[in-house]
């Protein structure tokens, strides 16, 4: 089966999209998709509990020596997301903006005037995309590797100067990184921010390896290029990766996604009546 072949049933799309698509599944975001499977894990999930556990307790520890920071993150990443929405959908183009979000916003708009003719950003904006917006408003794609399933929410979809590009839009109060840090001395607050930027930017790839074949299995789309766009208080970062990058990090991906499922055939049957 190739990546772009339809994996979903036109006929269970109605009841896909029937009242709330997006749900809460033993804590875990899930939402109701047009396949077999009724209801599939959303791609932050899959990463989320694939996480090694040594990651899961750093993270933890993270949130316990520094409450609200998460939230606070959330929150913010929300708003930048919604003004970048309104910006390419809209034509909002003089937002306002509060004060403690002005520095991760002041980047955004010349980066975001690189892109041309817009087909998705955060909803589609093509009619025969709308399909994949579900009763509580809410946008995906869906796809599926030998009937493991997932569903991801791209951010843009759009041309920028005449390729198709797939781009993922993230908050940090530190810039991400490329590379690994191997030329900074190990331990100093420069490696640290090198390393967790770097860990950032791996875990974004994994993302537009996931949303690049629901693009291609629900849309049919196939774009030239992806790009990882990063709002920092210091500057905006844009990343271009290539059309065969992202082929590459397909097979990664659904290594993943597999690991996904065989935790979940060893926890045994979720009781999905229970949520």
């Amino acid at each position: 089966m190739t990546a772009s072949e339809k994996v979903w049933d036109k006929n269970r799309l109605k009841e896909a999209n029937e009242g709330d698509c997006r749900v809460v599944i033993n804590g875990k975001r899930h939402y109701k998709v047009p396949l077999g499977t009724g209801y599939a894990p959303s791609v932050t999930t899959v990463l989320s509990e694939t996480a090694s556990e040594a990651s899961k307790k750093k993270l933890l520890a993270w949130g316990k020596k520094n409450p609200g920071k998460k939230e606070e993150a959330a929150e913010r990443g929300t708003f930048i997301h919604s003004k970048m929405e309104h910006y390419l959908a809209d034509g909002e183009k003089n937002p306002e903006i509060p004060d403690e979000y002005k520095d991760f916003w002041d980047g955004m708009p010349s980066v975001l005037d690189q892109f041309g003719e817009v087909l998705w950003a955060e909803n589609p904006l093509k009619d025969e995309y709308k399909f994949t917006i579900g009763g509580d408003g809410i946008a995906r794609v869906w796809a599926a590797d030998e009937g493991r399933a997932w569903v991801g929410a791209p951010d843009i979809v759009a041309y920028a100067k005449g390729k198709l590009t797939l781009a993922d839009l993230k908050t940090s109060v530190k810039p991400y990184s490329r590379y690994f840090p191997k030329d900074a001395e190990k331990g100093s607050q420069e490696w640290r921010d090198l390393f967790t930027g770097n860990i950032k930017f791996k875990k974004t790839l994994k993302q537009l390896a996931a949303y690049d074949l629901g693009l291609q299995q629900t849309l049919d789309i196939k774009v030239d290029q992806a790009a990882i766009l990063v709002s920092t208080p210091e500057r905006c970062q844009v990343f271009k990766i290539s059309r065969r990058f992202l082929d590459m990090l397909h097979d990664d991906w659904k290594k993943i996604v597999q690991e996904y499922y065989n935790q979940l055939e060893e926890q045994g049957p979720t009781d999905y009546d229970a949520y």
